[in-house]
């Protein structure tokens, strides 16, 4: 490539470019660069000119393709930041910054490094989001480069670029380098799939070809009948989307038919939806294969109407879209660019929250390790749309739980997070999160993270909030226990005890004693006491050393009443409700799944006195679908 090339490039879209700064910038790095060679043999002023070019296709603005042309010489040569300053000025001497690796980094781990590098960039980007245009546009021209290295950076690269530089690229919304560095890394980590996939495409592309004319001939015609003006296009499939979709599906190459797409674009969003219309009367639609990215968009911007119909006997993807969204799908974040003053506008400020929101997030991470798992799952392409009980929309990534969901919300809900209620059915805290899910959440006025959540949240923003606040209560200060009296008989929160020894008392879970029962104790594993019915099973059967033991008539004790039930639509309200009907709060309240249809619930209330806590387990008893009841204290 020449920089006359470039030069072209830019006049094509930019008129008012300062052509004499590229100039500039071109034979300062073409000086510095003068004596290095790429691993191709080229001369290595090749590669900045090709990081450019990349980005003048889109349409960016004079000091990011100036820092492109720069964006090797502090790392690579002996030129300096202060230098680059003084020459082109703090706005590129900051984007080059930017893009810097940290080589003065000492790591044992090359990961470390790179991690770190990583953390760096994705810092200066908050502040100037070109960075990250540069640096994708840089792995892009590598990744078409990469043949010359050995095998072992191939893949290592390729691996890279496939988890975090693709995926960053698809945040932005830049459809082109997303799908070039996806189907080049896949190139180069599954490179005898690449090459059946080559063979395959190559021998089908004439039938493929013939089957879109006459597709696009019915659609148009059609159209033309509503006076509808649009342009219809084939859509390339990408090898990697492909392979993806045999991955999730579990299918063979041979069992993959919808290899033809069409993309619609149009003047406006009523035409859209009545395009829509007509495809489905045309054609039969698949089941399942409609997503509306209109009405709501990707977190990246991205708009569109996607279905899939069955036309001459196969699967065909259509994808209808204004001109505008398909200009945004391809450019992204770029093609909201003005040349001055962007990061004055609000509405630019607000597409880019989630590269902040993702940084603050990443900061809790301990190690550079650590940080790469956090970004790889910020980072991850597929998402699902669920909503709050009052309709809001909340995006997660796809294998998110309810405490995901909990954390999106608000941090004090996802603290607070006991329970969750699916589309109205109660669902186990790990359950995973469909498309269209209506939740909420379960909550009790303390603080309930468990560190068991880790291993079950899939966002980076509920693992950061669990750890914080489970670290804030390892430093809390533990509370001394509380001595009981040394007296001959004794009341113990629910129960009187006709001994004076300390007991640690636990209610059977054999039997289920419940006030109102005929209880008796035995005494288990030295000063452990068990509470049973009179007539259980387990203690006529065992000899133990009894202790009389009687219901406490002036209890107001906080107690928990866990309650075993086959599980149905509407139970765990059907239990909130009786107990409210008592004048009783509740606090907490929470269920999990035991197994396929048995749920366990816990409810926690402060009775009255023990006729209040009778009059409660009569009432819950009588709960359709309600196995068990049993009472512990709290």
């Amino acid at each position: 490539m020449q920089l006359k090339e470039l030069i072209n490039k830019i006049k094509s879209y930019n008129g008012k470019s300062d052509i004499e700064l590229i100039r500039k910038a071109y034979d300062f790095a073409y000086e510095f660069h003068k004596d290095e060679k790429r691993a191709s043999g080229e001369p290595f002023i090749q590669h900045p000119l090709n990081v450019a070019f990349i980005l003048a296709d889109l349409k960016i603005d004079d000091s990011t393709l100036v820092a492109a042309l720069l964006h090797d010489v502090v790392e690579d040569t002996a030129a300096s930041l202060d230098t680059i300053k003084k020459e082109f000025g703090e706005e590129v001497a900051a984007l080059v910054d930017g893009v810097t690796k940290l080589t003065s980094l000492k790591y044992n781990r090359r990961d470390d490094t790179n991690a770190e590098s990583i953390r760096k960039m994705l810092m200066a980007s908050t502040k100037d989001i070109r960075v990250i245009l540069i640096k994708l546009a840089d792995k892009l021209h590598n990744m078409r480069t990469l043949k010359y290295l050995p095998i072992e950076d191939q893949k290592r690269i390729a691996k890279d670029t496939l988890e975090i530089y693709a995926p960053l690229a698809y945040r932005l919304g830049i459809a082109n380098i997303k799908w070039e560095l996806e189907d080049l890394s896949f190139k180069y980590l599954e490179p005898e799939m690449y090459q059946k996939f080559k063979e395959k495409f190559g021998k089908k592309r004439s039938e493929r070809e013939l089957d879109i004319k006459k597709l696009k001939a019915i659609l148009e015609k059609e159209l033309e009948k509503h006076d509808i003006k649009a342009i219809i296009k084939g859509r390339p499939k990408h090898f990697y989307s492909i392979y993806k979709k045999m991955q999730t599906k579990h299918r063979t190459f041979e069992e993959i038919h919808d290899l033809i797409g069409l993309r619609i674009m149009t003047d406006n969003v009523k035409n859209c939806y009545e395009i829509l219309g007509i495809v489905h009367s045309l054609w039969k639609p698949i089941q399942g294969e409609f997503n509306d990215y209109i009405a709501m968009p990707k977190e990246n911007m991205y708009q569109s109407l996607h279905t899939a119909v069955m036309a001459l006997n196969q699967p065909v993807e259509f994808q209808i879209r204004t001109q505008e969204m398909d200009r945004l799908a391809e450019e992204g974040i770029a093609s909201h660019w003005k040349y001055k003053g962007v990061y004055g506008d609000k509405t630019f400020d607000k597409k880019l929250s989630w590269v902040r929101e993702m940084i603050e997030m990443q900061n809790a991470a301990e190690t550079p390790k650590e940080f790469m798992e956090f970004l790889k799952i910020d980072l991850f392409e597929d998402e699902i749309y669920v909503f709050s009980p009052k309709g809001d929309v909340i995006r997660l990534p796809k294998g998110s739980c309810p405490i995901d969901y909990a954390y999106a919300v608000h941090s004090d809900l996802g603290d607070k997070c006991t329970g969750a209620i699916v589309n109205g059915r109660i669902v186990p805290l790990r359950y995973e999160l469909k498309n269209g899910d209506i939740i909420k959440i379960l909550t009790s006025n303390v603080l309930a993270p468990k560190r068991d959540w880790l291993k079950i949240v899939k966002t980076t923003k509920a693992k950061s909030k669990i750890r914080h606040t489970l670290k804030i209560f390892h430093k809390l200060p533990i509370s001394p226990t509380t001595t009981r009296p040394e007296t001959k008989g004794i009341s113990l929160g629910l129960i009187n005890i006709s001994s004076s020894k300390n007991y640690e008392v636990k209610f059977a879970k054999c039997c289920y004693p419940i006030p109102g029962d005929n209880i008796v104790g035995c005494v288990i594993k030295g000063n452990k006491l068990s509470v049973h019915n009179t007539d259980c099973e387990y203690i006529q059967n065992n000899k133990l050393k009894k202790i009389t033991v009687s219901w406490k008539e002036d209890t107001k004790v906080p107690i928990l009443v866990k309650i075993l039930a086959n599980d149905r639509i509407g139970l765990f309200a059907d239990v909130l409700n009786t107990i409210a009907a008592t004048g009783t709060n509740v606090d907490p309240a929470k269920a999990k799944a035991i197994s396929n249809d048995l749920v366990e619930m816990q409810i926690g209330v402060v009775p009255e006195n023990l006729d209040h806590i009778v009059d409660i387990v009569k009432r819950i008893k009588r709960i359709k679908n309600v196995n068990k009841i049993h009472i512990e204290e709290r």
